[in-house]
């Protein structure tokens, strides 16, 4: 692994949100990730590409090693656009160590009207995530790790929650932690990652097609 992958960097911002003070990191407008949300069955989902992946894959598992609360990844403009099945707009989404805590619902509603981010970034935040080239040079080793079997039991719930247009993950660390080895193993083909994130084949392609059907169907709608 490169070390640019190794150290991650993102954007630092300081909002408030519902009276308390919030750490938002965010990845820098270079990445050319990109991410749809859609909800389907009942249930939200991410789409993304393997490059999506990958990079949702870093984010989680710095996520998981946070020790400040109150700290929130977010994934927003440019980096989310309208999804690959009807090009509906997608949401922003969050990532949260449920560890340390969970956001209030005001709390997202107040996050939701930050979004997009406008103002200038505070500076630059490194996250190492060394730790996941480890785990990925021997999953096996990293699933029978006990921090691993102790929510393995819990594997099949949701951690995707959609609300006031915010699409929020909130995991503990070691669901993270397993989030970040799975989704870092999907290569580049149509592919159910863990939980709610799907990895699809030509991710961008289907996303200009479903946006050029859409206008087709509605030439004078707003998009």
């Amino acid at each position: 692994m490169s070390p640019a992958k190794e150290h991650l960097k993102v954007h630092r911002r300081s909002v408030t949100l519902d009276g308390l003070n919030y750490t938002i990191l965010s990845p820098r407008p270079s990445s050319s990730a990109r991410f749809a949300t859609n909800r389907f069955h009942e249930g939200w989902h991410v789409l993304t590409d393997t490059e999506g992946a990958q990079l949702l894959a870093r984010l989680c598992w710095a996520m998981a090693f946070q020790r400040r609360s109150r700290t929130v990844i977010v994934i927003d403009a440019p980096f989310v656009v309208p999804n690959p099945i009807n090009a509906d707009p997608s949401s922003p989404i969050a990532i949260v160590n449920s560890d340390l805590e969970t956001l209030s619902s005001a709390a997202v509603a107040s996050l939701r009207t930050e979004l997009p981010l406008r103002a200038e970034s505070d500076g630059t935040v490194v996250l190492q995530t060394r730790g996941l080239d480890v785990a990925l040079a021997d999953p096996k080793a990293f699933a029978e790790r006990d921090d691993q079997a102790q929510w393995r039991g819990h594997r099949e719930r949701s951690w995707l929650e959609g609300s006031a247009g915010l699409l929020v993950l909130a995991a503990p660390a070691a669901v993270l932690r397993a989030w970040g080895v799975e989704l870092s193993e999907l290569g580049p083909r149509s592919a159910e990652g863990p939980g709610e994130v799907q990895v699809l084949d030509a991710f961008s392609s289907r996303v200009e097609q479903a946006i050029a059907a859409r206008s087709q169907l509605f030439p004078d709608k707003e998009r």
